[in-house]
């Protein structure tokens, strides 16, 4: 099994840092999947870079450690990571992070996995993105500048507070642990993104199913730029199958016989080849039936790979109105 990583961090328009950060890597020949996310705690020093040294920390000591016992080997990673920010000496001293950590062990097929604060981590299963993690926080009064709770109509004045952070004494380390046999996909975010909407779960689910991955998670920013309030990251890791039998699911689909159970991300590759070879051979049922099905599975080819078929239309001289019409369509419709 292969699996398929990307990122996006956007700065909040009116800060001069972004508080966010977000690596991953591949270890031991790409059997281990290691992500990291982390959102500084803006009212403390040097959000970015707590949030930086947190991530960069946890990667660094989990690689140098040899221990077979992924969780205890997490364990410690998470412990120097702390001290890392904990210990920070300069002008950031008293910084603080929240932290998401993720181990996917894809030869033993676990998915171990820690939350601290309210950065949250999802997974996608059964086409479907669910929370895992736990929101550390808890609702605190809003003072006053004299220490007076604010009062708005009668009523004080909360707000949501974080519980447990990357860089105190009293942070607390719970690791969890997954079959990793069920789960297509991760994502970790930071509050700036899934605190905005909440169709975050079903826009996960979109961006998942995309050709492109970077695209999928692009799209998510672009539908809530607008809203944008904070540093806004997101981190995505997906299975990617390897499918030899393209061949024999067209034929199945073609003939309207029951789909294979696969996720849509394998079933829009296998869609896209199929329309590719309909406008090759210039077969217009062949590739309207394949365009339909990925308007009734609200699949999206994106707009790059959709406008690559209309230039594939041109470039074999396949004149059918109904197909471009169709492909036209696909593409204003994509949001990748």
């Amino acid at each position: 099994m292969k699996v398929e990583l990307s990122k996006q961090s956007y700065k909040d328009p009116e800060k001069n840092r972004n508080g966010d950060f977000c690596t991953f890597e591949l270890l031991e020949n790409g059997h281990l999947a290691v992500l990291a996310l982390s959102d500084g705690v803006g009212s403390s020093p040097c959000d970015w870079k707590a949030s930086m040294v947190s991530c960069q920390k946890f990667i660094e000591a989990f690689k140098a450690d040899n221990n077979e016992d992924i969780t205890e080997r997490f364990l410690q990673a998470l412990k120097a990571a702390n001290q890392e920010v904990l210990l920070t000496t300069d002008r950031c001293n008293g910084m603080k992070t929240t932290f998401c950590g993720v181990v996917w062990d894809i030869g033993k097929k676990k998915v171990h996995y820690t939350s601290i604060g309210d950065s949250r981590i999802y997974a996608f299963s059964n086409n479907k993105a669910s929370q895992i993690s736990t929101d550390e926080v808890k609702s605190v009064i809003l003072r006053k500048k004299d220490g007076k709770p604010m009062i708005v109509s009668g009523i004080a004045v909360t707000a949501e507070g974080i519980t447990n952070v990357m860089g105190s004494q009293q942070v607390s380390f719970g690791i969890e642990t997954k079959d990793a046999e069920g789960i297509d996909g991760m994502v970790l975010s930071t509050d700036g993104f899934h605190g905005l909407s909440t169709t975050f779960e079903e826009d996960i689910r979109e961006a998942i199913n995309t050709i492109s991955l970077e695209q999928g998670l692009k799209q998510i920013y672009h539908k809530y730029k607008d809203l944008q309030k904070d540093d806004m990251t997101i981190l995505a890791l997906r299975k990617v199958k390897t499918a030899n039998n393209h061949s024999e699911i067209l034929a199945t689909i073609l003939n309207n016989e029951a789909i294979p159970d696969m996720s849509n991300f394998e079933l829009s590759k296998v869609l896209l080849r199929g329309i590719e070879e309909g406008i090759q051979e210039q077969d217009a049922d062949k590739a309207s039936k394949l365009i339909a099905l990925c308007e009734t599975k609200r699949i999206d080819l994106g707009r790059e790979e959709t406008g690559n078929l209309i230039s594939l239309m041109f470039r074999v001289n396949f004149q059918n109105g109904g197909v471009y019409q169709k492909l036209m369509s696909l593409m204003r419709s994509s949001k990748a």
